[in-house]
């Protein structure tokens, strides 16, 4: 086991000890993707622990998805290759957890967005491709459709969103924006029976014309005049209430394809 430096184990709980070692070796790059774990008889032994102790660690360490198990002459248990949509929805999972259990502020979501999404929106004037463009084009021409209702609409937002991310070229940035689109449904709720859906609709136009254009600062410009207008509604539906106040976690819900929470 080159490169990995086992710590004593304390009296209790020693299986969960050895998972929590192991993956901060795994974090650490002890063991690469692909690459194979000691044995349960090697790991008993580094622990001076019985072999089903060492097996108990395995599974907890197997049920965090780093690690995979393979029977066999050529069998064992793997560091896991990463699969970046299983990833993300752990994370989405994790994310969320955290917001509906935390104490993470209306506030909180909308100065990561703007400090996040000022970033993108400058990369992907910069970067974009065609079909970049393409994805950021259809949902705002779709949203002129004032006939859909407001789920579907909030859908087209996100969309479009999602899209200058992705378009930003920045996996870490996006990781980060995950994160903040998570929480927009919960945020959203606050104020969106409030918005004014043809202007928000052109907001996102002046927005995509600037990136089309290969325009950063006007497209940073057009941000902050959509994120301006966001601001201004978002006050006017929280009265007096101050937006640092309102936790995420004791707003509604939105659920897709439903509108029943998205009022004030």
């Amino acid at each position: 086991m080159s490169g990995f430096e086992p710590v004593q184990l304390g009296r209790k709980d020693a299986s969960g000890q050895i998972a929590r070692q192991l993956r901060n070796a795994i974090s650490q790059g002890v063991w690469q993707p692909g690459e194979r774990l000691p044995t349960e008889q090697e790991l008993a032994d580094t622990f001076d622990v019985a072999r089903a102790t060492a097996r108990e660690g395995l599974k907890l360490l197997s049920a965090t998805g780093l690690v995979v198990s393979a029977r066999g002459s050529n069998g064992g248990t793997f560091v896991a290759v990463p699969d970046a949509e299983e990833v993300a929805e752990q994370l989405s999972d994790a994310i969320q957890l955290w917001y509906r259990a935390g104490n993470v502020t209306v506030q909180d979501v909308d100065e990561a967005r703007w400090v996040l999404e000022m970033h993108c929106v400058d990369l992907a004037a910069r970067r974009r491709t065609e079909d970049d463009l393409e994805a950021i084009r259809r949902p705002v021409e779709a949203s002129r459709d004032l006939s859909i209702d407001m789920a579907s609409w909030l859908d087209l937002d996100l969309l479009f969103h999602t899209a200058i991310t992705k378009a930003a070229k920045n996996k870490i940035l996006e990781l980060a924006m995950t994160a903040v689109h998570l929480a927009r449904p919960a945020t959203n709720s606050v104020f969106v029976s409030f918005l004014d859906r043809k202007a928000v609709t052109d907001q996102h136009e002046a927005i995509y014309l600037a990136i089309a254009a290969g325009d950063a600062q006007g497209a940073q410009a057009a941000f902050q005049r959509h994120v301006g207008y966001l601001d201004a509604t978002r006050k006017e539906a929280l009265d007096e209430t101050d937006a640092a106040d309102v936790l995420v976690a004791t707003l509604p819900e939105v659920h897709r394809g439903s509108t029943e929470n998205q009022g004030s």
